[in-house]
């Protein structure tokens, strides 16, 4: 075992995508790690009641459920289709025991230009959605995605956009996943860790930005970037969080063509100050 306190640390399956959902478990807790943050593709190919069986037996814990349905379709058929979904997506969630279904919501819909439109229509879908999800006791997990992501994948860029529909909505039904990629870069990043405070924050990635990068799914290893990570643990110290750590890693070109074995090795060596329970 690595001499590390891995309690709080979970591996996001994207990380080993090449481990099928029983691979990961299994992976994952031979080298230490009690946590897990599931990817949908995996659960539906290993099944709901499978897995959340196989996470009992191997005594791992959820992070979050990745991701949410995109909400970005401008017919009102498609568009309530998406919105039923996510409901399902959230019932998975529960039966699984994941605390929050991590919420990417979708980027211009195709054809169009109208931006404020999109980001209306997030609002206005997780406002329907907020009282569905506190009714199954899961929350929908407001990631803030890198602007470069905006055109496609998410039109909700800012972690102060996102405390702002917390506030809106309610701790009960939202929660904040906060995730370095996507936020090093923000100056108002520190601040509004701060603003969240320890119980808002449900889950917190980690990885590393590269110098360069070389396309959007070119991730850095913990350690192998310039996202300044010892003190943003130190940010959340000082705000009293103790909730997870992920290591959330996108890297086509590199760690996914990599034994995921090594990867998990790697990230525990990599991680383990990053993710220890403070003293």
């Amino acid at each position: 075992m690595s001499g590390y306190d891995l309690s709080r640390f979970a591996i996001n399956q994207i990380t080993t995508p090449k481990w099928s959902m029983p691979q990961a478990i299994e992976g994952y807790v031979s080298q230490g790690i009690p946590g897990i943050a599931v990817w949908r593709n995996f659960l539906d190919d290993h099944g709901v009641e499978a897995t959340a069986r196989h996470l009992r037996d191997a005594g791992m814990w959820v992070a979050s459920l990745c991701t949410s349905a995109w909400v970005n379709e401008t017919d009102p058929a498609r568009l309530r289709a998406a919105i039923d979904t996510n409901k399902r997506i959230l019932d998975q969630a529960a039966a699984i025991g994941a605390p929050c279904v991590v919420m990417v919501v979708g980027g211009l819909p195709a054809g169009s230009k109208d931006l404020g439109a999109q980001r209306a229509r997030i609002h206005d879908a997780l406002v329907e959605l907020a009282p569905y999800a506190r009714s199954v006791g899961v929350k929908l997990g407001l990631e803030p995605l890198h602007p470069m992501y905006c055109g496609d994948r998410s039109a909700m860029n800012l972690i102060t956009e996102c405390n702002d529909t917390i506030d809106a909505l309610g701790d009960e039904a939202t929660s904040l996943v906060a995730d370095v990629y996507h936020c090093w870069w923000d100056p108002a990043f520190e601040r509004e860790l701060r603003r969240a405070g320890p119980k808002r924050i449900q889950t917190f990635h980690y990885c590393d930005w590269l110098v360069p990068t070389r396309n959007l799914r070119d991730r850095g290893m913990v350690g192998d970037g310039v996202i300044d990570l010892p003190r943003i643990r130190g940010w959340l110290d000082d705000i009293g969080y103790d909730g997870p750590f992920e290591l959330e890693l996108f890297s086509e070109i590199d760690w996914w063509e990599r034994d995921p074995a090594e990867t998990v090795r790697i990230a525990i060596e990599r991680c383990g100050p990053l993710v220890a329970p403070r003293k």
